[in-house]
């Protein structure tokens, strides 16, 4: 496994640093699109600089919703399925080496009966503060034992051996409850393996708590990874730094170029 600087592994101050030195890097997200949405232009940026990039989503995104026409009326698979076939070709275009779902073995503790952690949906508690949806099953992410997912999580780990695990600040992206959660298991987990941990800028996130790269010339490969999400997006085009969607929901975004790593500290 990749050693940072110093006698103390999480004291690097330049995580691209930290990650130019990795072989393997896993990234752990909460739903189907995260990885392309929060990290497609970071993950094509590693597969083309010739490390293997690894994927586990801790849900397969049952409580999203569909953009009008984007599945046949007459097709009989459920939502997951379906979000799971676009999932499987955006890792495809990115150029991922493999792909997990946490409580599937190898994502499962030793033991254990397989399981399944379902999206938690999501609510507005009051603005700034997000909460599951009331309608979230016992079985979702955030409402079944944190421990059981942080035990899936390291038993990865473990398989998988990766010099760096990559995912959410401990602002979740835009404080979806499922990405909170993403983030608390994933330091529970790497303090457990000692697999030092790099986190994503979050929205709005202040720029001098990260190290800013912009990475424009992976844009078409992230292109062909955000079009595979036609049941939750619209993808408006190409622009300067990088590009720009609509969400099922009609909110207009923008997949950024430019992405803000810091190193967790311990």
């Amino acid at each position: 496994m990749t050693t940072l600087p110093g006698d103390d592994p999480l004291t690097a101050s330049d995580p691209w640093q930290l990650l130019e030195g990795a072989r393997t890097v896993l990234a752990v997200h909460a739903h189907p699109d995260d990885e392309s949405l929060s990290t497609g232009f970071l993950l094509a940026h590693l597969v083309r600089s010739g490390i293997r990039v690894e994927l586990v989503t801790a849900t397969r995104g049952e409580a999203g919703e569909v953009v009008a026409g984007a599945v046949d009326p007459a097709d009989p698979r459920p939502l997951e399925e379906v979000r799971a076939a676009e999932i499987d070709r955006a890792v495809a275009a990115l150029g991922l080496a493999a792909r997990y779902d946490l409580g599937t073995a190898p994502a499962l503790a030793a033991g254990a009966a397989a399981r399944r952690y379902r999206d938690s949906g999501m609510r507005w508690i009051r603005e700034g503060l997000a909460g599951p949806a009331l309608d979230a099953s016992p079985e979702s992410f955030t409402a079944r034992p944190r421990q059981e997912a942080v035990d899936d999580l390291v038993a990865l780990i473990e398989a998988v051996r990766p010099d760096l695990v990559l995912g959410y600040d401990d602002a979740g992206t835009y404080g979806h409850p499922d990405h909170v959660r993403a983030h608390e298991i994933s330091v529970a987990a790497c303090a457990a393996t000692a697999v030092p941990y790099l986190e994503v800028a979050s929205v709005g996130a202040e720029a001098q708590a990260f190290v800013w790269r912009e990475l424009p010339e992976v844009q078409p490969i992230v292109l062909d990874a955000v079009r595979s999400y036609r049941t939750q997006l619209t993808v408006l085009g190409p622009q300067a730094d990088g590009i720009a969607i609509r969400h099922v929901g009609g909110q207009e975004d923008l997949v950024s170029a430019r992405t803000g790593l810091r190193v967790l500290r311990g």
